[in-house]
């Protein structure tokens, strides 16, 4: 038997055996060339080529008019799952998630997206039913009955469950409410899951149509795929891996279905899918194929600018390609009541991340879905409309809907922080060496840059953005020395009265001091204290106008801490300090003239330059003393 007659004879078995649906065997291959009976490689429909009424591919719905009946959610109440203790989240047409790593984010989409398949599994006449994880097509952990918030699932009733609960839009006076507890089964190899809410819990009681649709993010693709039989299509598909499987999701949205004559439909399908991809990356269209006769496995194909419009194997496309076409592709052919996506900004352009979300927003409202996504970026916040609903997470609670309050907090780049860091400098160099020696700390900070001490916010505007809307995140601010006393450092850091705020003066007359100090010197290049010192006498001799500066500066310190007077005499203070000396001179100055000095030493002035730190010394640890303050208390 030849190659040609083997698959042919395979793929006969495969479909009599039932591996292959009718709706994907009508698919004959589609060239590239976008000769008849294909379609090209945009999917352009034929004029006046109208998608038919929805309905997924292979399957005959048969379900009631009651069980098809849905009214859109109005929140979702997720409790005890992972990192999520509670968490009310309100739900519009297109709602963002957004928080620190580790707020629960990612827990709420998965305990939704659980508690929707779950109860896909309770027959229509039952309140609960056992499922074993081989017949589950969603678990959310290796270790699902490890999911519970702080514990382990039990299987007494007695004990605490996972549960969500899918509040809908009221329908006239109605109440309309599904609750899902999940516990675990009486032989833990599998779960139980219970639901209340009467009527309302009918849609949910169903696996023809997916209420959620999950998508965790395209780890990789498949180098190749076989068809599948519906129900491992959709039992793969449902369990957010689509790796595996978009080769097959792509070939059932361009296939023909049950209840259509001819694949005119799916044609229209595959040419809406283009048109959102090209939303997001413009000038990228897909094609798939599969001829009975002669293939085996499914053949797909992007055509992307990048290329010079050139066809090339779907695998070879960039992750962020892939993921904007899983999305979609999940769209047009589940039709889900409510899509949850996990970070698809992971793998992609700050300008196609706002692509995307604009993109969703139209398609939400084109498929009737609701969408609801978990982002760190700003650029899809920023570009989201008014009308997306905002929602801050924090410790695996919602802290705030406030969308102006998080927008306010976008605008100083404090989306995923716990803290704000506002600094006097526009140049941030040195204080970005100090928290490299921290990582853990400063990627909890945002660092917002205030171009001079005038422009630190006053006590009142951080009151507005530190206390409406309930975010609790907390702000440093800093201020450089210049030339205070101890007492007047005390002054200024008594004028904020808000809960939440940590000031900060430089201990030195600003950030460059801190790499100006004899033990930093002599650390830096293995010299003594004595030599340090030496270094830093004959830096400061040599820089010009330093009176005039010490004398400015203590000016601004007067009318910022003393506005009622009584400041001490500042060419007393110039006098007492021995006149122009390191403790007189600005650290700038000072740091500068350093170089020079370090230079003619025959030293490496660049580790000054660069404002290296050498190992096993820490600079600046008053300030770490302050973030951890700033990050530890609410």
């Amino acid at each position: 038997m030849d190659d040609e007659a083997a698959k042919a004879a395979e793929f006969e078995v495969l479909k009599s055996a039932g591996e292959i649906t009718p709706a994907q065997a009508v698919v004959e291959s589609v060239p590239l060339d976008g000769k008849e009976p294909s379609v090209d490689v945009t999917g352009e429909p034929e004029e006046g080529l109208q998608s038919p009424p929805p309905t997924s591919p292979g399957i005959t719905d048969t379900r009631s008019s009651r069980a098809r009946r849905w009214s859109a959610l109005d929140s979702i109440t997720v409790r005890k799952f992972k990192a999520t203790e509670e968490a009310v989240i309100p739900v519009s047409r297109v709602t963002i998630l957004v928080g620190p790593n580790g707020c629960g984010k990612s827990s709420v989409l998965q305990a939704i997206h659980w508690a929707a398949r779950a109860a896909s599994y309770v027959l229509p006449k039952n309140t609960k039913e056992m499922i074993s994880f081989e017949r589950l097509d969603y678990v959310p952990s290796s270790e699902p009955l490890k999911t519970l918030y702080k514990g382990e699932l039990k299987t007494d009733s007695s004990s605490t469950p996972v549960e969500v609960i899918f509040s809908h839009r009221p329908v006239g006076e109605d109440v309309i409410q599904t609750t899902v507890r999940i516990r675990a089964a009486r032989n833990r190899g599998g779960i139980t899951a219970y639901m209340d809410g009467g009527a309302a819990v009918t849609p949910y009681k169903q696996r023809f149509q997916f209420i959620t649709a999950y998508i965790p993010g395209l780890a990789g693709l498949s180098e190749r795929e076989t068809i599948l039989a519906q129900p491992t299509l959709r039992r793969q598909a449902a369990s957010g891996d689509a790796g595996g499987v978009l080769r097959n999701i792509l070939l059932n949205l361009r296939s023909r279905r049950m209840s259509e004559v001819d694949d005119a439909g799916g044609r229209a399908r595959l040419h809406q899918l283009n048109e959102l991809i090209n939303q997001v990356h413009p000038g990228v269209s897909i094609n798939v194929s599969f001829d009975e006769r002669e293939d085996y496995h499914i053949s797909a194909s992007i055509r992307t600018e990048e290329f010079s419009g050139q066809e090339i194997p779907l695998e070879m496309a960039a992750t962020g390609v892939l993921q904007v076409v899983q999305i979609f592709a999940y769209l047009i052919l589940f039709e889900p009541k409510v899509m949850l996506i996990d970070e698809p900004d992971a793998h992609l352009h700050p300008d196609k991340q706002e692509r995307l979300i604009e993109a969703l927003e139209r398609a939400a409202s084109d498929y009737d879905t609701q969408v609801i996504l978990a982002t760190h970026s700003p650029h899809i916040v920023r570009a989201a409309s008014p009308s997306a609903k905002l929602v801050w997470m924090k410790d695996g609670r919602v802290q705030t809907e406030d969308d102006d309050a998080i927008r306010r907090m976008l605008g100083w780049g404090g989306l995923d922080k716990s803290a704000l860091f506002f600094v006097e400098d526009e140049e941030d160099k040195p204080l970005r060496a100090i928290l490299r020696q921290w990582p853990d700390l400063s990627r909890q900070i945002a660092v917002c840059r205030c171009f001079g001490i005038d422009n630190l916010p006053r006590d009142k505007l951080l009151e507005g953005l530190l206390v409406d809307g309930e975010l609790k995140v907390n702000a440093i601010i800093h201020r450089d020395g210049d030339f205070m006393t101890e007492e007047e450092a005390g002054r200024w850091k008594k004028t904020f009265h808000t809960k939440g705020v940590f000031p900060w003066v430089t201990a030195g007359s600003d950030m460059e001091g801190y790499f100006c100090t004899a033990p930093y010197l002599a650390a830096l290049y293995g010299i003594s204290l004595e030599e340090a010192e030496d270094w830093r006498s004959e830096a400061a001799q040599s820089v010009e106008k330093a009176r005039d500066t010490f004398l400015s500066k203590r000016q601004m310190i007067v009318r910022a801490v003393w506005p009622n007077g009584g400041s001490p005499d500042a060419e007393a203070m110039w006098d007492a300090a021995g006149g122009k000396a390191p403790s007189t001179v600005k650290g700038k100055k000072l740091h500068a003239a350093l170089k020079v000095v370090a230079k003619r030493r025959g030293k490496d002035d660049k580790l000054l330059n660069t404002f290296t730190i050498p190992a096993n010394y820490i600079v600046a640890e008053d300030l770490k003393t302050t973030i951890e303050a700033a990050l530890t208390t609410s």
